[in-house]
């Protein structure tokens, strides 16, 4: 009787070690899988503000200057450099979407302000 006892208490035993342990596992993937969400956002916010800061100074530089394709070669040496000065690594593609993305940002924001700024120029 005492050995059924003992062998039940370490089959008991066994089962509960087992869901721990699988709990854990489960918990364990989670947290990195978060950690790892966040830190693909915090680079992506970087790479954002990097674009945004880019295209501003361009515009502020070089906005009567250059234009078209010339802005967007400085605004891509811009953030090419100061990408390497911090280590977030940008392929050129990458670098030429992000641009795109942040122009558009500043026209939406901006647009209407812009557009009545043209308005109001005269020709």
């Amino acid at each position: 009787m005492e050995d059924l006892v003992l062998r039940l208490a370490y089959d008991i035993l066994a089962i509960l070690i087992t869901m721990a342990v699988a709990l854990l596992i489960g918990w364990l993937k989670k947290k990195l899988a978060i950690e790892g969400i966040k830190k693909v956002q915090e680079e992506l916010t970087a790479k954002q503000e990097l674009a945004l800061l880019a295209v501003k100074a361009v515009e502020q530089l070089w906005g009567g200057v250059l234009h078209g394709d010339e802005k967007v070669q400085k605004a891509t040496e811009f953030i090419s450099e100061q990408a390497a000065k911090v280590g977030l690594a940008i392929s050129p593609e990458e670098i030429r979407t992000l641009i795109e993305w942040a122009v558009r940002t500043m026209k939406d924001e901006f647009g209407e302000a812009w557009g009545k700024v043209a308005a109001n120029t005269p020709s």
